[in-house]
C-alpha cells in the first residue's frame, strides 16, 4: 500500500513541474578538435547582468578560438541577430579571417600553453615587467637589432612545433574529460508521441521568486533526432517555434484513465 501511494504521488503534475532541475547529462560527450588557429570559434552570451553598466549594457558576447583559447568579447544593451552578425564580422572575420566553424555550447579544453604565445609566438610582457625589469626584458634590452631579429626568426620557425604540441595536449585533455563525463551519463531517450515537460529558461526575472516552477508542460514529442534535439507540440497540436535539447526535458509521469485510453494528468 505504501509503495503504491508513493508511486502514485510521483505522478502529480505540480510536483513534477516544481521538481529540482536535472543536472545529470542524458548523452555522451561529443568532443571537437580544432585543426589550426582561428579555424573554429566558440561563441556564447553572458547575461542578463544586474545591475546594468553605466552605458546601459546588460549582455556580453564572448568568442573563444578553440585552438589558442584567444578571447574576443564585447558588451551590448541587447543581443539581436544584427548585433551577433556585426560582432562576428568586426571581431572575428575582419581580424582573423573567415572561420571554418562557429559553434555554441561547446566545452573548453586545456592546451598547455598561453593563448598569447600560440597567437603571437612569444609570451606577453606585463606592464610591471617594464617598470621593474624582469630577466627576459633585461636580456632583450642588451641584444642588438640583428640579434633580436635572428631571435625572433628562430621563434617563428618553432611556432609550428609549439602549436602541434598544444594540439596533442588538448586532444589528450579532451579524452580524459570525455571519460569522466561519460561516467555520469544517464540516458533519457524520447520517441514520437512521448509526453514530457521541459525546463523553463527565461532572462526576465519572475515575480513569483522561489515559487517559480522549474518546468512547464506537458508537451508531446512530434519528432526526435539522434543528436538529442526534439520538436515539440502542445497538447492542442501547436508546434513550438524552436527545437528543444533533450537535456532540458524529462518524461512526464501520468496516470492512465479508468474508462478509456486517454491519459489523466494529476
Amino acid at each position: 500500500m505504501h509503495a503504491d501511494c508513493h508511486h502514485y504521488a510521483k505522478k502529480c503534475h505540480k510536483c513534477q513541474i516544481y521538481a529540482d532541475k536535472i543536472h545529470v547529462p542524458p548523452s555522451m560527450l561529443n568532443v571537437i578538435s580544432s585543426p589550426w588557429p582561428f579555424s573554429m570559434w566558440g561563441i556564447d552570451m553572458i547575461g542578463r547582468i544586474e545591475p546594468e553598466a553605466s552605458n546601459g549594457h546588460r549582455f556580453i558576447l564572448v568568442a573563444i578560438d578553440d585552438f589558442t583559447k584567444w578571447v574576443e568579447a564585447a558588451s551590448f544593451a541587447n543581443v539581436t541577430k544584427q548585433v551577433v552578425v556585426r560582432f562576428i564580422k568586426n571581431n572575428i572575420i575582419c581580424r582573423y579571417g573567415v572561420p571554418n566553424k562557429i559553434i555554441t555550447n561547446n566545452v573548453r579544453t586545456s592546451t598547455g600553453a598561453t593563448p598569447f604565445s600560440l597567437v603571437y609566438v612569444v609570451e606577453a610582457i606585463l606592464p610591471v615587467e617594464v617598470e621593474i625589469p624582469s630577466l627576459r626584458v633585461l636580456m632583450e634590452a642588451e641584444l642588438s637589432e640583428a640579434e633580436w631579429s635572428q631571435n625572433r626568426y628562430d621563434q617563428l620557425n618553432l611556432i609550428e612545433e609549439k602549436r602541434m604540441a598544444a594540439l596533442c595536449h588538448g586532444q589528450l585533455y579532451q579524452t580524459r574529460m570525455k571519460q569522466a563525463f561519460d561516467k555520469k551519463v544517464r540516458p533519457r531517450d524520447f520517441k514520437e508521441g512521448d509526453l514530457l515537460v521541459k525546463s523553463i529558461k527565461s532572462f526576465q526575472p519572475d515575480p513569483r521568486g522561489k515559487w517559480t516552477p522549474n518546468y512547464e508542460g506537458p508537451y508531446v514529442v512530434k519528432r526526435a533526432f539522434s543528436s538529442g534535439a526534439l520538436i515539440l507540440t502542445t497538447m492542442d497540436g501547436e508546434d513550438l517555434p524552436r527545437p528543444v535539447n533533450s537535456d532540458a526535458c524529462f518524461a512526464l509521469r501520468v496516470v492512465p484513465a479508468m474508462k478509456n485510453t486517454e491519459l489523466l494528468v494529476l
